[in-house]
């Protein structure tokens, strides 16, 4: 049975203080930084979750951290 998921908060809560949190905001930011366009910086922050919450379906994944990155 495939496990449907309702609100944002109920896929995996993270804390600010969230080791995941911290990579993915740390990962997206350093990117833009360096000059990588937001997209891919987008994409790369959005691999860093996945890493850290493989259970998060890949397409909810962008809902999640759209709201941490600056």
């Amino acid at each position: 049975m495939t496990r449907r998921f309702g609100k944002i908060d109920d896929i995996a809560f993270c804390g600010p203080s969230a080791t995941c949190r911290q990579a993915v905001v740390r990962t997206y930011s350093d990117l833009c930084a360096k000059g990588v366009d937001d997209v891919a910086a987008f994409r790369a922050a959005t691999r860093v979750y996945t890493w850290h919450h493989p259970e998060v379906p890949v397409d909810r994944v962008p809902f999640v951290i759209a709201d941490w990155l600056p």
